[in-house]
């Protein structure tokens, strides 16, 4: 059972990093049966298609980031924003991919529904959290008053995404941090 459960994660993980350098249309069962050592017929035995194989990915893509959320500490709420962003930094910096739910945002419109969905549970859960995060903040007079929380959860989230394509497509990582500097700065008192 352990072997299977660790084949199963194996393809996962390779699944995860295949995804975020090249996105649901640039791998195939081939790739990760290659890089797993395993036969691509192999793969279908935990995942019966690649929907299935995107969708778990995309799930446990998830349920990692909002744990590391959950693990986030800090003493101000402008540096529990800077910590939310530094997990984008790490991602592009560490490893040069991108975050998974953007680069499969970037696919929306090749997605199966099902793909779909986890990407759009990932994004409403991140939009969740930084507006209880910017509501807090504006509760304990850190950020500014008149900003509407949920509207700008929606702009911190997409200016980090593409804030991190670009940067990665110009080769200039520095540039996510500035944008996530920059937005701190314009919403804190």
């Amino acid at each position: 059972m352990t072997d299977r459960n660790d084949k199963a994660a194996a393809i996962l993980d390779s699944a995860r990093v295949l995804m975020m350098d090249r996105g649901y249309n640039g791998f195939s069962f081939r790739d990760i049966a290659a890089e797993v050592g395993i036969k691509s017929a192999s793969i279908h035995y935990h995942f019966a298609t690649k929907a299935d194989l995107a969708e778990a990915t995309a799930l446990a893509y998830r349920e990692a980031f909002n744990a590391a959320l959950d693990g986030l500490k800090a003493g101000s709420t402008p540096e529990l924003l800077r910590a939310y962003g530094s997990l984008f930094v790490a991602t592009l910096q560490e490893r040069g991919g991108l975050c998974l739910g953007g680069i499969l945002a970037a696919d929306a419109s090749t997605l199966p529904d099902q793909v779909r969905a986890e990407v759009i549970a990932f994004f409403d859960a991140q939009r969740a959290w930084i507006a209880a995060v910017i509501r807090d903040g504006q509760a304990s007079m850190e950020l500014r008053q008149d900003i509407d929380a949920d509207a700008l959860a929606a702009t911190f989230v997409s200016s980090l995404e593409g804030s991190m394509m670009v940067a990665r497509a110009t080769q200039r990582p520095g540039d996510l941090e500035t944008t996530l500097n920059q937005l701190i700065h314009l919403i804190s008192v």
